[in-house]
């Protein structure tokens, strides 16, 4: 009796633990659904929903590979890559789509709540400047990778000061190690959404989720100093350390 309460209560500490280390998207920075809107000039209540800033089930982008039931535009923006890495490789002229999902609201041009198809039925679109969330800087803009937080770029983001994305992944150049590699043999913690270094990639190729889980809302292993929405926690550099052999 006493073995079977204490396998209870290691597998209920088990199923915690991997839950506050995943994090949800409610409560975290990607949960718009508690901002104030302003409509016609007049603040208003928000639709109170969550997931419909980035999915919709019904009238989805269906031109979008990124990501599934995608309620964004594609950004359309004129994107400066990061040009040859220093293993020699170089990535694509242009965000692929895994990362232009992200770039949908990240690339300083496209409006947080400017989406495909509204709440409710036969609402339609919103589209950017006509229902504006009033965010900490006040402006409509979601964090800028190409520039300054909340200032627009005019739909020309730089991701050349950036880690490169939409670039294959070369393993045994500049010290990136081989794509089979068990993460948690590098880092003895796990990660989200991925066991092996080539579960990090998407197509062969570096992406903005190769680092990033969108619905990993939580701190990063409940470390309050961390960036929300990486994979692993980066204290003493761990998260890089997952690929780079250095």
């Amino acid at each position: 009796m006493i073995s079977n309460k204490i396998k209870v209560l290691v597998t209920a500490s088990v199923i915690c633990s991997a839950y506050l280390f995943a994090g949800s998207i409610s409560g975290s920075p990607h949960d718009l659904s508690g901002n104030t809107i302003v409509l016609g000039g007049v603040a208003a209540a928000d639709n109170g929903e969550i997931c419909v800033y980035c999915h919709t089930p019904h009238a989805a982008n269906t031109a979008f590979a990124g990501a599934p039931l995608w309620n964004k535009a594609t950004p359309s923006g004129t994107f400066t890559m990061y040009g040859t890495t220093i293993a020699g490789t170089t990535g694509d002229a242009t965000p692929a789509s895994p990362s232009l999902a992200c770039l949908s609201c990240h690339d300083g041009a496209s409006a947080i709540d400017s989406i495909v198809n509204a709440p409710g039925s036969g609402m339609g679109a919103f589209s950017a400047g006509t229902k504006n969330i009033v965010n900490g800087v006040g402006t409509t803009y979601g964090g800028n990778i190409g520039g300054a937080p909340g200032v627009a770029t005019g739909g020309n983001p730089n991701l050349a000061n950036d880690h490169p994305v939409s670039i294959v992944y070369t393993e045994g150049r500049a010290g990136l190690r081989a794509t089979d590699t068990i993460l948690t043999t590098i880092t003895t913690t796990s990660w989200v959404g991925a066991t092996t270094i080539a579960n990090l990639l998407r197509s062969t190729k570096v992406e903005c989720g190769s680092c990033h889980d969108p619905h990993n809302g939580g701190n990063t292993q409940g470390t309050s100093t961390e960036v929300n929405f990486l994979r692993h926690s980066n204290t003493a550099s761990k998260l890089c350390l997952g690929c780079h052999n250095k």
